[in-house]
């Protein structure tokens, strides 16, 4: 069985402190983050449904850095990039079918963002991990 290494412990770790600030924000303040972000659409369910969802990936991914071992987190962090992927195209797309205002839009290229180097430092790695 692999170790994972110690460069990417620290991505994953990363990974994780970013799902789980979204996911505790969606999941306990969609009130505070809908009026923050100015959004166009408020549907508290679903705002919680999303954080949930990355909660859980937040905490998978911490239980995968407890473990330690790239056998057993290797699908995770597959998951994980096209998770991030799917989010990508769908968040650069979104402006073409939403109309936004100037503060949401600040928001949500700020998350864009966050997403896009996410998945491209999460692929990094992977392949980098891949390779030993």
């Amino acid at each position: 069985m692999a170790e994972i290494s110690k460069e990417f412990k620290i991505v994953l770790i990363v990974n994780a402190i970013v799902a789980l600030g979204y996911g505790i924000m969606y999941v306990f303040l969609p009130d505070t983050v809908y009026s923050l972000n100015d959004a166009p659409y408020f549907d508290p369910h679903f705002w919680r449904l999303f954080g949930g969802a990355l909660t859980a990936t937040g905490i998978a991914t911490l239980l995968g850095i407890i473990k330690g071992d790239w056998d057993n987190i290797k699908l995770l962090v597959q998951f994980a990039i096209i998770f991030l992927i799917i989010l990508a195209l769908i968040s650069v797309t979104s402006p073409l079918y939403i109309t936004r205002s100037t503060t949401n839009l600040l928001f949500h290229w700020l998350d864009t963002i966050v997403i896009i180097i996410l998945s491209v430092i999460d692929i990094f790695f992977y392949l980098r991990e891949e390779k030993k």
